[in-house]
């Protein structure tokens, strides 16, 4: 069964992450750039097309590519011009890359992204779409995480006694009442 977050459209995921930041026009309006990234080395040897079906360089070409995909203009996708890819792939020269990128394409699907407003046309990959989609999460679970160890503007910083617990002051109930 597939879990609903990975069902999550990626342009909402990724602008309720920002939703609080202004849009840079620098960064294309994905102001979201990860400090680390997901990498399954297990996902990644367990394609048998990347194992058996690929040479070293074709698989060099891919893990560059799938690895630039968090960090380039179109993240968490990939440009779809061969002369970006190319610089993207590591490849030594664009003529590198055409001997290649037909093997290595096959993996990704076209399709478009918005981009300031553009409809872009990109490369996707399923995996990056995923790991893109934890990424968010974490990112958003964290960032909650750090708004509730902020202390409020009068409470004493060195305090440690817990404020006072009032919410049930009054209530008047039996438990047998709540419990049925």
């Amino acid at each position: 069964m597939v879990s609903p977050l990975y069902r999550l459209n990626l342009s909402h995921a990724t602008r309720s992450c920002v939703a609080k930041k202004k849009k840079s026009l620098k960064k294309n309006g994905q102001e979201f750039q990860p400090k680390y990234q997901f990498w399954a080395e297990q996902d990644f040897w367990a394609d048998p097309q990347v194992r058996s079906g690929m040479s070293r360089k074709q698989r060099h070409f891919y893990r560059a590519l799938l690895q630039s995909a968090f960090y380039c203009a179109t993240r968490p996708n990939l440009p779809f011009s061969d002369s970006e890819l190319w610089k993207l792939a590591d490849a030594e020269n664009e003529s590198d890359w055409s001997e290649c990128s037909k093997e290595i394409m096959v993996k990704f699907e076209s399709g478009e992204m918005k981009i300031n407003g553009q409809l872009v046309q990109v490369w996707k990959h399923k995996r990056l779409t995923r790991d893109w989609i934890k990424l968010l999460e974490n990112s958003m679970r964290q960032s909650e995480r750090r708004k509730g160890k902020k202390k409020a503007d009068n409470e004493p910083i060195d305090s440690l006694e817990a404020p006072d617990n009032n919410e049930d002051d009054g209530f008047e109930g039996d438990a047998d009442e709540l419990l049925s």
